[in-house]
């Protein structure tokens, strides 16, 4: 393992520098318990990097995670439900198919990356190894959501699972299907499943309050935000 400080264009705020201490796990040395320490220290996690944020002129990025056993679906929340019931869920192993390969271009391309002058065939090259990165370089036990309508996968999702939470890593859905909420419909399969699993917390990841990207985790509650050095109850 290595332990390294990286500084980079920040990922939410084009116009920031990012400064992250790293931890590379890049032969999976970590152990459930080691990695759930890491996470309940507010890291998270992007393929065998363990990271967290230490930004000079920033505090945005704070950690988040929704108490389970306590949280109940809105009418918001209920109405997604509803739309999204004829969807079938499936737990397992994570495993990249071509059918979700094109699903994760067709969402960077709606959704986040501006590839400039690049060609299609560049593009896809890079997406495909943003993909294996991102998703599929995982360690033991993590498990995939796999949102499926009429046999076509219309979401999948990265979780990883420690010894008191299901971690979110990373998620993909259908942007054609934007009004479906399959994002929201993701965790709340994901706080089902925290459920299944007798554990306390559903770990969304970081919450940035004026993010118009990140701030939703806030909908979801009740909660504890990580600061620091310490989780809290979370209010807004």
């Amino acid at each position: 393992m290595q332990r390294s400080f990286t500084q980079g264009q920040c990922g939410y705020y084009g116009e920031r520098v990012s400064r992250n201490h790293c931890i590379s796990d890049d032969r999976h040395e970590l152990d459930r318990s080691q990695i759930t320490r890491l996470l309940n220290k507010g890291y998270r996690r992007y393929g065998v990097d363990y990271y967290k944020p230490y930004c000079r002129s920033c505090r945005e990025c704070t950690p988040y995670r929704v108490r389970a056993a306590d949280f109940k679906p809105n009418r918001a929340f209920r109405r997604t439900l509803k739309r999204n019931a004829g969807v079938s869920v499936v737990w397992g192993e994570p495993r990249p198919t071509q059918e979700k390969f094109e699903l994760y271009v067709r969402y960077q391309l709606g959704r986040h990356k501006d590839f400039g002058e690049k060609s299609l065939l560049a593009v896809r090259k890079s997406l495909a190894a943003a993909m294996i990165q991102q998703m599929y370089m995982n360690p033991a036990g993590t498990l995939e959501l796999t949102l499926s309508e009429n046999d076509a996968v219309i979401a999948f999702a990265i979780f990883d699972v420690t010894d008191d939470a299901l971690s979110a890593v990373y998620s993909v859905f259908e942007p054609a299907l934007a009004e479906r909420s399959l994002g929201t419909f993701n965790i709340l399969c994901g706080i089902d499943k925290v459920r299944e699993l007798n554990l306390p917390w559903l770990n969304l990841g970081l919450y940035l309050a004026q993010h118009e990207k990140m701030a939703y985790k806030a909908n979801f509650g009740p909660a504890e935000i990580y600061r620091n050095f310490s989780w809290t109850q979370f209010s807004r």
